[in-house]
This record gives structure tokens, sequence and C-alpha cells, in this order.
């Protein structure tokens, strides 16, 4: 092959990698290896998570359904899982894929799907999502991929969150609101943005938010932004300022 493919590889298939050593893949990782990628013995493949970092490894032995791999030499250093947290309403399926995707590739390390007033979807697929994740991260050269939490009522997940971090919330049409949004300069590397739904926050809601001391508006410009390009907009915005 021209190039070496680079897949994530989850901690818990195996012990910490060591160099030279033998390693057995799972069934489903030696069917993409095998089948998929249609690799053989001695090519090399790129494998990476957040305990082992990144490793140049030698395919050993390679069936339909089964593997061994041979780590050769590390390429990074594992690092610790740091960014910021994405809360959003969850979206139709091709937006919401966007998103998340989008999101991971933006560096964030929590993805928290809330329920608004407005939220069409409540249910997600976690199982999806997470497979989503797993390939924006090999795609973007990422060692870590985003922790997916549970779905929650928007006030409900409020209740969670440290008092200690500030949650950014987009609030369209600030002036209409008479909010005063403030300056991101102030985001810290682990703060949260809160995008809302098609259709926006119900006044209510972003009325109820700003009673919460942690939460601080932020404006994306006077152009109204479907709820994906928001949640892209609000993560390259928020990276610019991040102090880590």
């Amino acid at each position: 092959m021209s190039f070496i493919p680079r897949i994530y590889l989850a901690p818990q298939e195996f012990k910490t990698l060591e160099a030279n050593k033998f390693f057995a893949i799972s069934v489903s990782t030696a069917h993409y290896l095998g089948t998929v990628l249609r690799l053989k013995a001695s090519e090399q493949v790129v494998f990476f998570n957040e305990r082992d970092g990144e490793w140049e490894c030698q395919i050993h032995h390679i069936t339909k359904n089964k593997g061994t791999i041979e780590p050769i030499k590390q390429l990074r250093l594992p690092i610790p899982s740091f960014g910021p947290t994405l809360v959003f309403a969850p979206l139709k399926r091709d937006a919401t894929d966007l998103a998340i995707r989008m999101a991971t590739e933006l560096g964030v390390q929590t993805i928290q799907p809330v329920k608004t007033l407005r939220t069409n979807i409540t249910k997600i697929k976690e199982d999806r999502w997470h497979s989503i994740t797993i390939e924006a991260a090999e795609q973007s050269n990422r060692l870590t991929i985003p922790e997916i939490k549970p779905i929650l009522s928007l006030f409900d997940f409020c209740s969670t969150w440290s008092k200690d971090r500030t949650l950014w919330i987009a609030v369209e049409r600030c002036a209409e609101y008479q909010i005063m949004p403030k300056n991101t300069e102030k985001c810290r590397g682990n703060d949260g943005i809160l995008i809302g739904p098609e259709g926006g926050f119900d006044p209510n809601e972003i009325k109820n938010l700003l009673l919460y001391d942690f939460v601080q508006p932020l404006s994306l410009g006077n152009l109204i932004l479907k709820a994906e390009t928001a949640i892209v907009a609000g993560l390259s915005l928020f990276a610019q300022h991040v102090h880590a």
C-alpha cells in the first residue's frame, strides 16, 4: 500500500503496548485490516489511543477473524484528554453526524446532548456517534476521542455542571433580548459551549439560563445560522481564545 493506515484501537482490547511483543487483536479489528483494507502479514499500520499514545506496528498474522500485531516503535506519547465540552440539542441525522465529526476535529473532550423545549430528537444512537468520533480522530491525527454523555434535559444538565467552569451560550439576536455578549478571550480550555436546537432556544430558557452564575452569553454574529453551522462557528471562535 502507498500509505500506512491510522486506526484507533480501544484500550480494553489489550494490555499496554510494548515494543517487540506480539498482541492479539479483536475479531472486528482483524476483519477491518484483513478484509476491508486487505492488509497482509509484514505490512505496517499505526494504532493509537488515549492510554498508549501512537505506535507504528507490523502485522504478524492476519485472517478474516483473527490476527496479531507487533509494535515496532512509539511515535507519540499519550497525552491527557483536555478540551471544551460541547452541549447541544440533537438534530436530524445528517446534521448531527456532521456536528459530531466537526466537534471531534475541533478538539472537544466531551459531547453532551440535551433536550430543550424545541428539541425534536430526544433519543440518540451512542454507538453511531462513537463510531463517528473514531473516524474523525483517525482522520484528524487526534490521539483521544470525545466522551459521549447520555442525553439529559437542559436544566437537569445545568444542575450537574461544575460552578467553576464557564458555560458559554450562543444567543441569536442578543440585542432583542437586551443581552450584551461577553468577551470570549476569557475562555478556558475546559469550559463548555451550549448551542440550541433548530429554531433557537425558547425565550424563557434563555432567561432562566442566564440566572446561573456560570453561564455567559456569546454572539456568533448578526446572521441566523443553522444549528450545525453554529456548532462549528462557536467551537472555532472558542478555540481561538482557549488558554490551556
